[in-house]
């Protein structure tokens, strides 16, 4: 039994977004149920405790001794890090120097595209000095290529599914309460290969599709969806449609896509994000011009049985490909060296 101690940011301070059903506790999850022994460290939440309820210069100051003892304790085999930079580079190579067969393990769903992410990307990059394997939710072989050095492998790490958190089947419902959903922030969006905005793209959907039922948050006046509001909402809606700020980079999604395919809805994708690589048009409802999505907006609309359909082979697939047990099985292949399967997602450098 390997133990390992999970660093992320499990919000249990703040209650926003998603963090129910966020990829911290799905990779703890999946972990845990494939026979490791994992401890969740809350960073953040620590950090702000620490410094009496802020992620001010002590409460660093305190967290970073706070690791090195907390290892000292466990005397772990891995450390998994995600979306975690509160740390010194420094207390990384002493737990490294006190545990020399210790493992690193880093992972991000931030997107790493040079022009867009710059903060990202210095962030991500601190570690890399320690790191043995970096994953990111990004296919792309160049963008993945900028963290490569020469002690690591840099790998895919697609969005994950559970079935414990994402019990929704609304592939089974013929009339849900709502059509599609979008919950995202105001701003512009890239649609079609063009930037626009998002509550325009609303506006137009409603003018091509009569009667259309949104289920909006964070955008046109509604407010965002928290915790299991949010995952309430995602299973009353037949449709979702998965839109990140970019949607040409390959295999590179926000986690609303698994969200909305692994609740049993149909999401409507871009196929220059190139998971048509992966899912087919039985599983999922592709576009690349904007005719072409209202089209089939309009026609799932109208035709529940084909959009039920679809939306239980989609749900079917990424349950079967990239439940928590599979994704993090192949991030532990990858630390420890093991052979990997050969799924059609996997993508190490």
């Amino acid at each position: 039994m390997k133990k390992i101690i999970h660093i992320s940011n499990f919000n249990l301070m703040r209650f926003k977004g998603c963090f129910m059903n966020g990829m911290p506790v799905k990779i703890s999850n999946g972990l845990t149920r494939n026979g490791f022994y994992v401890m969740n460290y809350p960073d953040r939440d620590l950090c702000r405790m620490f410094g009496f309820g802020h992620m001010n210069f002590l409460g660093k100051k305190r967290i970073n001794k706070h690791l090195i003892s907390f290892c000292k304790a466990v005397v772990p085999d891995a450390l998994v890090i995600g979306h975690a930079d509160v740390f010194d580079l420094e207390t990384l190579a002493e737990i490294k120097n006190l545990f020399p067969h210790l493992k690193i393990l880093q992972w991000s769903c931030d997107w790493i595209v040079p022009e867009f992410a710059q903060k990202n990307i210095a962030s991500l990059k601190k570690y890399l000095p320690l790191v043995d394997v970096f994953c990111i939710t990004t296919g792309d072989k160049k963008l993945l290529s900028a963290f490569k050095t020469k002690n690591n492998i840099v790998a895919y790490l697609p969005n994950i599914a559970d079935k414990s958190i994402e019990t929704g089947r609304v592939f089974e419902n013929a009339q849900p309460l709502y059509d599609i959903m979008l919950a995202t922030n105001t701003g512009k969006r890239q649609f079609c290969g063009q930037d626009v905005a998002i509550e325009s793209l609303v506006d137009t959907a409603n003018q091509k599709v009569e009667n259309l039922k949104w289920k909006l948050a964070g955008i046109k006046g509604f407010p965002p969806l928290n915790g299991y509001e949010y995952i309430e909402n995602l299973q009353q809606t037949a449709m979702g449609l998965s839109l990140s700020r970019l949607n040409d980079v390959y295999l590179y999604s926000s986690d609303r896509m698994a969200h909305i395919m692994a609740n049993g809805g149909l999401a409507f994708i871009d196929r220059r994000t190139g998971f048509n690589d992966i899912f087919n048009e039985q599983e999922a409802a592709f576009y690349s011009e904007p005719d072409e999505f209202y089209d089939k907006l309009r026609f799932f609309k109208q035709n529940s049985s084909e959009r039920m359909k679809i939306a239980q082979n989609g749900y079917n697939k990424i349950h079967q490909e990239f439940n928590e047990k599979i994704v993090t099985q192949y991030m532990m292949d990858l630390l420890f060296q093991n052979p990997i399967s050969s799924k059609n997602w996997h993508i190490a450098l």
